[in-house]
């Protein structure tokens, strides 16, 4: 009798894993979060996972959380052998782990042990780290602790921010499932234990968002493409918070932190290491996200202000 099989996930990122498993065995059920208000409506809207899950005609549910007796009835009348999790967005109990003869596994978005928790890639991008990619390994109760069948690495670029580097290693996630699921479902893998210093991914918060102007120039770039879409990076500026977008190039400066110069050619923040970071794209309050240069209109067709210039 063949393996009986659940996926466990809840955002975009969790939907190509999905698929792939789809494509390679049958897919008994498939667990995510319970629908949510969304829009201006507030009318509820199913979780990406739900949506795949339905395209695909799979069984699904939607337990809101692990500790009622009901949704524990409901695990167990499915005799589940297997488990694939992906950004699910709940941490599965004890007795859920004891069931399942084949064990479950997770693919999560960080090279472990470095950056175990809940945002690996931001903290990745944060940091500075070259690499980063997708570990698939096996879930014990400890956070993230679980030894390791095998990793997916990909560049960080300078180019890259969160939002598109998830979504490529998302696709990464999905390959690297196909390539070793014939051993998961025989009951034939065997991880290893994670080797080296764990660091740790914190959620992200809106207290991150605040750009430190005396900072070094790399630091910011690192923080704007880390920090995108949410919570953003926000730039104070004669009295008003301007939100960086996009940001590009690095140029030697001989401005104070903090001067924000622009004209014709550019928008530059004079940063804390004699270096200006180039703005690409600014949100003001109330307004789309327009160019830099479109944006600061407001100030002049080109200025200089100082650090949050009142």
């Amino acid at each position: 009798m063949a393996p009986r099989v659940a996926f466990l996930g809840t955002p975009a990122v969790a939907v190509p894993a999905l698929r792939a498993l789809a494509e390679s065995t049958r897919v008994d059920a498939v667990f995510c979060n319970p629908d949510k208000p969304a829009g201006r409506g507030r009318a509820l809207a199913a979780p990406p996972v739900k949506e795949a899950a339905l395209e695909l005609g799979l069984q699904i549910h939607q337990p809101l959380r692990w500790k009622d007796p009901a949704s524990r009835d409901q695990w167990d009348a499915l005799h589940i052998d297997l488990a694939v999790v992906v950004a699910y967005g709940h941490i599965l109990p004890s007795w859920m782990l004891d069931s399942l003869k084949l064990g479950a596994w997770n693919l999560h978005f960080s090279l472990l042990p470095r950056w175990r928790g809940a945002a690996p890639v931001n903290h990745a991008i944060f940091a500075g780290d070259a690499e980063t990619g997708v570990a698939l390994m096996r879930i014990t109760p400890g956070l993230d602790e679980g030894p390791v069948l095998a990793l997916s690495r990909r560049p960080i670029r300078m180019a890259d921010e969160a939002e598109g580097l998830l979504t490529a290693l998302a696709e990464d996630a999905g390959a690297l499932l196909k390539a070793h699921l014939p051993s998961l479902l025989e009951g034939s893998a065997r991880p290893t234990p994670q080797v080296g210093e764990p660091t740790y991914a914190s959620k992200l918060s809106k207290e991150m968002a605040r750009l430190d102007a005396t900072a070094p120039a790399h630091t910011l770039h690192r923080q704007v493409r880390a920090l995108h879409p949410w919570p953003g990076s926000e730039l104070p500026v004669e009295g008003a918070v301007l939100k960086v977008i996009e940001v590009g190039r690095l140029k030697p400066s001989a401005d104070a932190p903090g001067t924000l110069r622009w004209d014709k050619h550019g928008a530059w923040l004079a940063c804390g290491d004699e270096q200006a970071l180039e703005l690409i794209r600014l949100q003001r309050p109330g307004k789309p996200v327009q160019p830099a240069l479109q944006a600061l209109q407001v100030f002049g067709s080109k200025g200089v202000l100082g650090w949050n210039q009142k």
